[in-house]
């Protein structure tokens, strides 16, 4: 086929809508060729979301679309100034929208303007300054609310386990509820030490695959195929996981025993225990992480505000109170913000703190 045969490159969907046959009854070869280019950009256009996604902005755009429309504004095209209204309207609740929530909705109003060709708002200075100051407010309120979760709290939370599962086996004559009892705290303990030795965010820890670990010389390789920064999975950054001084509270040892006792070979790493004291096939929410840390530090009498956020806390504020560098840190827990100095002050408040030399 020649290039004066080819549509027009402004042209050629149309035309492969209009793929006509000629008097023969044959496909008119032009058309049938902008067809078959039609087809495969449509089927690249429903490939680029994982069909949760798809559905999740489907939510998201209707959620953005009545809000509009109550307040007479044009959702196509959206202004910039509507859309830092609609921002502003999801900071205005009782429990204000967090930063994520916040970024889903707008990916969703920017792949509805791109799918119907539609300019955005997307690259509006004003609205990256509010996304910066509504980021600034989460991770202040976020770092005064959560304690970090310390070396010295994780021995104190493992010891508690282990305690409370040796009054379980002497107690309880029920074989599933033990059974449970003692999957729950392998897979607990797994959790809080992978948590903290990698600074993963609960949404990626959740995510965890049998195929994403690799057993290494030092210790075990993870390459989350899925992590915040990365959510197409396309960089695959391995994180270390190193063996622990004490097999007590060696991440490396808890993962694996966890697995091995609950029979996982593939799949997610962590899921929910059934109370018959099985263990499911999916993954279980990232929301459980947080209930798994809270529930853990309290069990273990920790004074303080706990959550999934207390493990990369923890991860940077133990690490700058034993001097690792901040480069080092920023980049093992994959932050990119000034955000974790905080962290790093924190940890680094005792030392040589002038207090020490009163003698008091």
């Amino acid at each position: 086929m020649t290039a004066s045969t080819v549509p027009d490159s402004e042209t050629w969907r149309e035309a492969s809508e209009l793929a006509v046959t000629e008097p023969g009854g044959e496909l008119d070869p032009a058309y049938a060729y902008a067809a078959r280019l039609a087809a495969i950009d449509q089927q690249a256009a429903e490939d680029s979301l994982a069909p949760s996604t798809r559905a999740a902005y489907r939510r998201a755009w209707e959620s953005f679309e009545g809000w509009a429309g109550e307040n007479a504004l044009v959702a196509l095209p959206a202004s910039a100034s509507t859309v830092r209204a609609f921002v502003a309207h999801l900071r205005d609740r009782e429990v204000p929208a967090s930063l994520p929530t916040i970024n889903q909705h707008l990916s969703a109003i920017w792949a509805r303007h791109a799918e119907l060709g539609l300019p955005s708002a997307r690259q509006d200075g004003q609205l990256r300054l509010r996304l910066q100051g509504y980021a600034r407010q989460d991770q202040e309120r976020l770092v005064r609310q959560m304690s970090a979760l310390m070396v010295r709290d994780v021995q104190r939370i493992v010891d508690t386990m282990d305690h409370d599962l040796a009054l379980e086996r002497r107690g309880v004559g029920d074989v599933r509820a033990l059974r449970k009892a003692e999957l729950v705290c392998l897979r607990d303990r797994a959790v809080i030490l992978v948590g903290l030795a990698t600074a993963m965010r609960r949404s990626e820890l959740a995510r965890i695959e049998v195929e994403d670990l690799h057993e290494d010389v030092e210790g075990m390789v993870l390459t989350p195929r899925w992590t915040k920064r990365d959510q197409a999975g396309t960089e695959r950054h391995p994180r270390a996981v190193p063996r622990g001084a004490s097999r007590v509270t060696c991440p490396v040892t808890a993962l694996t025993t966890w697995l091995e006792v609950a029979g996982i070979t593939s799949g997610p790493v962590f899921r929910p225990v059934t109370r018959w004291g099985t263990v499911g096939a999916k993954a279980f929410t990232p929301q459980v992480i947080r209930t798994i840390v809270a529930q853990r530090a309290q069990a273990a009498g920790l004074p303080g505000t706990w959550g999934a956020h207390s493990l990369r806390a923890g991860f940077a504020t133990q690490s700058a109170k034993n001097g690792v560098a901040r480069h080092v840190i920023m980049a093992d827990g994959d932050w990119r913000s000034a955000a974790v100095d905080r962290y790093l002050r924190r940890g680094a408040l005792w030392d040589g703190a002038a207090a020490k030399s009163l003698g008091l």
